[in-house]
């Protein structure tokens, strides 16, 4: 199963780095001290909240918005199920 979802990058003067953050996750967020690696580990903030979606067996959410950066994950066929 592949599901995409909306993220907005901003950066943070003060530290330095690079937050990445989720509204349709509520506003699922995490931060890098790059744009590469605030990818990755949005990614896999993004990984562990669907995996606690589906184990309490809740729908995993849709995005709404079709403008703007998306991270495209490819859940495992387990996750899926």
């Amino acid at each position: 199963m592949i599901t995409e979802y909306k993220v907005i990058y901003s950066f943070d003067k003060e530290t330095g780095q690079v937050c990445a953050e989720i509204p349709a996750l509520n506003h699922l967020s995490d931060y890098g001290n790059n744009f590469k690696e605030a990818e990755k580990n949005i990614t896999k903030a993004v990984e562990l909240y669907l995996i606690h979606i589906l184990e309490k067996n809740q729908d995993i959410p849709k995005e709404s918005a079709r403008k703007g950066t998306f991270i495209r994950l490819q859940l495992s066929p387990a996750l899926a199920q």
